[in-house]
Parts: structure tokens; C-alpha cells; sequence
């Protein structure tokens, strides 16, 4: 059944959200409602958790091992195969009803570049990782990720950043916080990066001390405290675990061997002062398993991030630091973060044929940008 309606965007936003797709639990399975153009399109998604679960499966599976195995060459051709039909397998699955395929196919191939916004309560996918042109295709361009740009909302729970301002005013220079964990090769990669970027006056830099394990309480203290001053960005260069049994002991480790599970986060009652952008460069931080809502995107947007960007899967740690250089050079050159991020996918795949960057997922707004506040120098 197709209604009219009409959806302006906010006039702060400079980028229009294209397409909006709202994804609801019907009954056992799940309705799509399509709004673009002035129009509305609702029909249902054949598929019920348990496909929606292992179709994550599917698609993770597959990317973790093009990400695993491209550091240094192009993927083989038959990894490239397997997630291109996998890819196109979803596109299917989501978009089967007749209408949808058509109104979908329709938006997509106006042009490329456009703003796909996606929210949903229990239903999640890497939608960056869907693939609409025929498998017989290969071609990485095609991906979702590779062309257009793609932000989330998590509707369940309160997120204290839902409605800020895109525009992250800066009097000087940028203020970034970073929390490491020492057993990550690229984690020096990293911090070198960010300490010339703090060189040459483009950002200054918050470090987490090193935190130590057999003082659990009292360093917790120091994590929490730690959100308490005022940053413009937070940038996690660790390691995180998905625990899908259970979701609250799904949890970061930072320093050496310090685990900070969601659990403890809740019952310490973190509070992120100055609503920054956080960069969760981990495994699996973007990982959503949509039986659970606990994860790490939704906690820390409900701890007050203005917004995430978070991978999906396990991404090697020399990857993520070439990524991140990236990504924030682009930042700090007040781009904004939907631009950054897809410029920084399309980046490694025309350089090195490396798909890797789709697996970084924007749990924000693209027109989240630094911004000279008016005054400074």
C-alpha cells in the first residue's frame, strides 16, 4: 500500500537524507517502510530473527575473510565471489516484496552518493556490505558502501546527542581523547599520528594513562573520570569482544588486559561530557546482534556520544591504523564525517584494491563536522 507524505529535512543538515528506511517488528517477521520524494512506500521483510541472525552470520563471515586476507594483496577472486553473492543474497531478502525491489532499485540508481538513513529497533545488518547488481558483476564499486552514505539510528533508548547540532564547534583546535589497549600492533601507528597531528597544532590530545588490572575499582575511577572532560572526539584503538550469550558481558580491553564490560559501564553510570564524536577502531564494535540491544554503539550514544562510527567485524590492526590516518585527516580538514568516511573506503579500494573500509559503520549523522567557532584564531 503506497500514502503520500512529505519529509523535509532539517534545514541545519547539509545532507538532505535521500532515503529513509524505518524497519519494524511485525508479528514473527518485519515491515519496511520506504520514504523518499515525497512518498511512502510499506511492505513486509520475509525473514524472521533467527534468518535475520544468521544472515549477520553469512555476511560477517565473509567479509572477515577478505579483511583477513587483504592486508598486503587483493583478495582472490573467489572471495570477492562469495561476498558479492552474499551481499546481493541480502539485498533480496530485505527488499523482496515486488514494490520494494522496485522503489529501491528506483532511489539507488539516480545517482550516486546519496544519503540512505536506516532505523530500526532489533534489525540489523552491515548494510554497507549490500550488494544490488547482479552477482554475475564483480565490481567492489557496487557495494553500498562503496557508493552512497549510510547512517543509523538506534530508536530504542534514550540518546541524550539524538538532537545536536551536526557542528562541532572548536575555539582552537580540536580535542581528542584516546583509549588504547598494548596489545594491538597498530596501536603505535596510531599514536604517532595523533602526536604529529598535535605537532603541527591540528588537534590536541587526551591520553588514557595505563590502567592496572589488579585494581579494578579504583581504576575504573580513572575510566570514568576520563569522559568527565569536555572532547570533541574519542578515538578507541582496542580490542572488543561480542558476547552474544550475554549481551551486558560484551566487553572493550584497554591497557594491558584491562576488560571493561557493558555491565560495568551501566552500573557505574558513565556519562560522556561534550557530546564528541567517537571512533571505535576495534573488532567488533559495529557488531549487533538483533536478538540483544545491548552493544557498544547504543551504550555509548546513550552515554551521551554525539554519534559512532564503529566497525562491524574484525579488522587488522595495521589496516585500522592506515584507515584511521584516513579518516581524521579528512575530519581535521573540517570535512564532513559522511563525506570522510566514504572518501577513506574509495581511497584504499583505488589504491590498493582493498574493500576493508566497509566495514566501518556511521552510527551518526553524515554532517557531523568541526567547526571554527566564530572569534578564534
Amino acid at each position: 500500500m503506497q500514502v503520500e507524505t512529505r519529509i523535509l529535512p532539517p534545514k541545519y543538515q547539509s545532507y538532505p537524507v535521500d532515503v529513509y528506511l524505518r524497519i519494524f517488528r511485525q508479528g514473527t517477521q518485519y515491515g519496511l517502510e520506504i520514504h523518499a520524494v515525497g512518498r511512502s512506500l510499506r511492505c513486509p521483510i520475509e525473514m524472521t530473527p533467527q534468518d535475520l541472525l544468521e544472515l549477520n552470520r553469512q555476511l560477517q563471515q565473509e567479509m572477515y575473510s577478505i579483511a583477513r586476507n587483504n592486508s598486503q594483496e587483493p583478495p582472490a577472486k573467489e572471495e570477492l565471489e562469495n561476498l558479492i553473492e552474499v551481499g546481493h543474497y541480502a539485498f533480496n531478502r530485505v527488499f523482496g516484496h515486488s514494490e520494494a525491489l522496485t522503489a529501491i532499485k528506483q532511489l539507488t540508481s539516480l545517482n550516486s552518493g546519496i544519503t540512505i538513513q536506516i532505523a530500526s529497533e532489533d534489525f540489523f545488518l552491515p548494510w554497507e556490505l549490500i550488494y544490488p547488481d547482479s552477482p554475475d558483476i564483480l565490481n567492489y564499486s557496487s557495494f553500498w558502501g562503496m557508493s552512497h552514505l549510510i547512517s543509523r539510528v538506534i530508536t530504542q533508548g534514550n540518546h541524550p546527542g539524538s538532537f545536536v547540532s551536526p557542528q562541532i564547534n572548536i575555539d582552537i583546535c580540536p580535542r581528542l581523547g584516546m583509549l588504547t589497549y598494548g596489545g594491538l600492533r597498530g596501536v603505535e601507528g596510531e599514536l604517532n599520528f595523533f602526536r604529529q597531528m598535535e605537532n603541527e597544532g591540528k588537534m590536541t590530545l587526551s591520553l588514557l594513562r595505563s590502567l592496572d588490572s589488579s585494581k579494578k575499582r579504583e581504576e575504573f575511577q580513572v575510566f570514568k573520570n576520563f569522559w568527565d572532560d569536555r572532547l570533541d572526539l574519542a578515538h578507541f584503538a582496542c580490542h572488543a569482544v561480542c558476547a552474544s550469550d550475554s549481551p551486558n558481558l560484551s566487553h572493550i580491553l584497554l591497557s594491558e588486559e584491562f576488560r571493561i564490560t557493558l555491565r560495568e559501564m551501566d552500573a557505574y553510570g558513565i556519562s560522556i561530557n561534550g557530546y564528541p564524536l567517537i571512533i571505535m577502531n576495534a573488532c567488533e564494535t559495529g557488531v549487533l546482534n538483533p536478538l540483544h540491544t545491548s552493544n557498544f554503539a547504543s551504550a555509548f550514544l546513550k552515554y551521551g556520544a554525539r554519534g559512532i562510527v564503529a566497525t562491524e567485524c574484525a579488522v587488522p590492526d595495521t589496516f585500522a591504523a592506515d584507515f584511521t590516518e584516513q579518516l581524521y585527516t579528512h575530519l581535521f580538514a573540517g570535512k564532513l564525517l559522511g563525506e570522510s568516511l566514504l572518501t577513506a573506503r574509495q581511497y584504499f579500494l583505488q589504491q590498493y584494491n582493498n574493500p576493508s573500509g566497509l566495514l566501518y559503520s556511521m552510527y551518526a549523522h553524515p554532517s557531523i563536522q568541526l567547526v571554527q567557532a566564530r572569534g578564534s584564531n
